[in-house]
């Protein structure tokens, strides 16, 4: 099983489709767009320095589908698995779709691709894999930015999920599974700047949602070893195009004394307003390696979407 955050890339969440890669680079975050959608088929493509350079799509390539629940008012939402073995090897992508089934352009698009250069099915070794993971959808588009506000704020509250890696001190072997969480994020228009949190409302929690293709369907860590950890997300630049990113990024438990956290985090702000003229979701990906000091080492990566105020409260929840 390989160790989450030693993805050789990783392609992250939104803006117009971001990417992330090794979350100790200087900026592992490219924006681009990542998908399209008209309602019945999901296209998915990626390009990576000239490492990839590839497409597949629901109608061809398909071999997992059902219904999704969306955070999204309106909108109705389903998840794909597709493969796509080729000579030169095999591509698997998994994309969660929200969508407006009267406006199917309005569409968010959440998931991963997993690169495997000279493999074909059945026995395939994830241990080889480029890995990325997607957020991507017209209102991320930084060729279609935001009418930003000058002043004020907004808040935004919704969930986060990913992938963690720890490994106890004087064990040699790291425990891999899946969380699931809350975050909840904060925009000054007027300061430029975007800050908040993972995990500080409510707990992080094991739970296999997305990830079973490459982690199995059994849930290994048993013993929820992610709770009770809190990803702080420092103050990062919003600039004009509705993009945020930095590597202001703190990990804290209430038991465990953490000495050094490396990461970045950063996404994009959406194009479409709130009924307060404030983008209407913000999104995008929260990466962080931790030492503990007694020798633990753990590391977190993680895809977040949260919904402004009036938003979510347009939904009924």
């Amino acid at each position: 099983m390989s160790k989450p955050l030693s993805f050789s890339l990783a392609v992250c969440l939104l803006l117009l489709a971001n990417a992330c890669s090794d979350p100790m680079m200087e900026s592992p975050i490219q924006h681009g767009r990542n998908s399209s959608f008209d309602g019945q088929v999901l296209s998915v493509f990626v390009s990576w320095e000239g490492l990839v350079d590839a497409s597949v799509n629901t109608k061809d390539d398909t071999i997992e589908t059902s219904p999704a629940e969306t955070l999204l008012p309106g909108h109705t939402a389903r998840n794909w698995t597709m493969l796509q073995a080729r000579d030169d090897g095999t591509s698997i992508v998994y994309g969660l779709v929200s969508w407006d089934p009267e406006n199917p352009a309005d569409y968010l698009m959440a998931g991963w691709w997993a690169e495997l250069p000279g493999q074909q099915p059945p026995e395939l070794d994830f241990e080889e894999a480029t890995r990325f993971s997607i957020v991507d959808g017209p209102e991320l588009d930084a060729e279609n930015p935001p009418d930003l506000p000058v002043s004020g704020q907004a808040t935004y509250l919704g969930q986060s999920g990913g992938i963690y890696s720890y490994t106890a001190a004087g064990e040699s072997t790291a425990v891999d599974d899946e969380y699931a969480g809350t975050v909840n994020l904060t925009v000054d228009f007027g300061a430029g700047t975007v800050s908040g949190c993972v995990g500080c409302i409510g707990d992080l929690v094991t739970r296999r949602v997305h990830l079973g293709f490459h982690l199995g369907d059994e849930v290994v860590d048993t013993e929820s070893l992610v709770r009770d950890y809190e990803i702080h997300l420092g103050a990062v630049p919003l600039i004009p195009v509705g993009s945020f990113e930095g590597p202001d990024v703190t990990v804290t438990h209430p038991e465990r004394a953490v000495v050094r956290t490396r990461g970045y985090w950063g996404g994009g702000v959406s194009s479409i307003p709130d009924s307060a003229g404030n983008p209407r979701l913000a999104a995008g990906f929260n990466l962080a390696k931790f030492l503990e000091e007694n020798g633990s080492e753990g590391e977190i990566f993680g895809i977040f979407v949260g919904l402004s105020e009036p938003y979510e409260s347009s939904s009924g929840r």
